[in-house]
């Protein structure tokens, strides 16, 4: 799927919270909280009157334990009207990127004049997740039994005696790896198709490891340079992201010094949302806006899983012909790929041509926010065309499961 923006769809502003790891500066923060923070800084900056706008759209992949209706909860701690359109996507990696197609679609169709677009998530405050039934016999409950459980308010349970030996019969999963990393139908977690496309392109280790070593490098430059500054609403305290020290990374490469996919070299789910403001540029001139992007198109890939780390590429090329068919501009200066793995980098250079990719690093190093990943990327891919000075930029990311989205957009003065 293809389409090609053939009125003036534009972006009016972008803004996105700090990056945090696992556990870590931005853990008392839900998903919900992070993606009001992001978007009350998107309100802030155009001076936008909250009841101008229609829609809000928000990725989001790990659900459980946000509460009912998660993203009109986080439009209306953003400071929108409780009367706001808002619906959560989940196309796994590719949410935040999705929802801001999916915004963008309901301008065409005239049913949005104006919409927030984005994703959010929380990987330190996602729940871990008790089967629903005993995996073996404890005491008089029988193996496939229900645990025995009493009411402890109205939505909280607890055991109803034998507490410790019922929770060692019951399967416990991590929300995050269950509902974000791995593909159920095939019972395999994306690493494990990560491995096999390693060993299909005959990457070696060091050449990964090389590609994992830059992308920490440019983070690096980035937050020292103040290059994320003008993109990121503070949390509170928190104004940067969270990386890697120099330490830490090579305590991560000695731990697992031969693996292609290690913590070293892969991206980890981590605390994010990100948003942006898309409208018509009629819209934006009443309103005031000045924008910073008009959207060209946008490219949606599905494919099996195995094939999801290839298919970035697949959705660059059938966007960059279909735009060249079109007359449009198509020579992408800048690309934002996400790094699901560093095995990715090397892959990419063979298939972008000329384009730089990840100027400021990527998700090897940043930390990967699963359902606010594509909104990220392409606010950090807004910002960085302003920095370089650069015309034409793409977005593009792949998703478990197997496929990936991809946006081109043209910087405007």
């Amino acid at each position: 799927m293809q389409n090609i923006v053939r009125e003036d769809i534009i972006i009016a502003a972008a803004a996105r919270t700090p990056i945090g790891r696992f556990n870590g500066n931005l853990r008392d923060y839900t998903a919900t909280d992070l993606a009001g923070v992001a978007i009350k800084g998107l309100l802030d900056r155009t001076g936008l009157d909250p009841a101008q706008v229609d829609t809000v759209n928000l990725g989001n992949v790990v659900h459980a334990g946000h509460g009912m209706a998660g993203a009109k909860a986080a439009a209306v701690k953003g400071g929108l009207p409780e009367n706001v359109c808002a619906r959560c996507v989940d196309s796994v990696c590719g949410s935040g990127l999705d929802a801001v197609v999916i915004a963008i679609e309901s301008l065409l169709v005239g049913s949005s004049k104006v919409a927030i677009a984005g994703g959010m998530e929380s990987r330190s405050t996602a729940p871990y997740l008790l089967g629903p039934r005993l995996n073996r016999a404890v005491g008089e409950l029988g193996k496939g039994s229900l645990p025995k459980m009493k009411r402890a308010g109205a939505y909280r349970w607890a055991f109803d005696g034998n507490e410790a030996e019922q929770l060692k019969g019951l399967e416990i999963k991590d929300a995050t790896t269950y509902d974000g990393l791995f593909w159920a139908p095939d019972r395999k977690f994306m690493r494990e198709y990560a491995l096999t496309f390693i060993k299909e392109q005959g990457y070696g280790v060091s050449l990964i490891n090389e590609h994992a070593s830059r992308s920490h490098a440019k983070a690096e430059q980035a937050v020292a340079a103040g290059w994320f500054e003008r993109e990121i609403v503070p949390c509170g305290e928190v104004a940067q992201d969270q990386l890697l020290s120099g330490e830490a990374q090579q305590r991560a490469l000695s731990e697992s010094p031969d693996d292609p996919a290690s913590s070293y070299n892969s991206s980890v789910p981590g605390d994010n949302a990100a948003v942006v403001l898309v409208t018509s540029r009629s819209r934006a001139e009443e309103l005031a806006l000045e924008p910073m992007a008009r959207v060209l198109g946008y490219c949606r890939v599905d494919c099996p899983a195995p094939e999801f780390l290839t298919a970035p590429v697949e959705a660059h090329r059938r966007l960059k012909e279909t735009l060249e068919q079109a007359g449009k501009p198509s020579e992408f200066e800048l690309i934002e790929a996400n790094e699901a793995f560093a095995c990715q980098l090397p892959y990419f250079e063979e298939h972008f041509g000329a384009a730089q990719v990840n100027v400021h690093g990527g998700a090897v190093a940043l930390g990967h926010p699963l359902g606010a990943a594509g909104a990220r990327l392409l606010t950090t891919l807004l910002f960085a065309m302003q920095t370089h000075n650069k015309s034409v930029g793409l977005v593009t990311l792949c998703f478990g499961g197997g496929g990936a989205v991809a946006m081109a957009v043209e910087r405007l003065s």
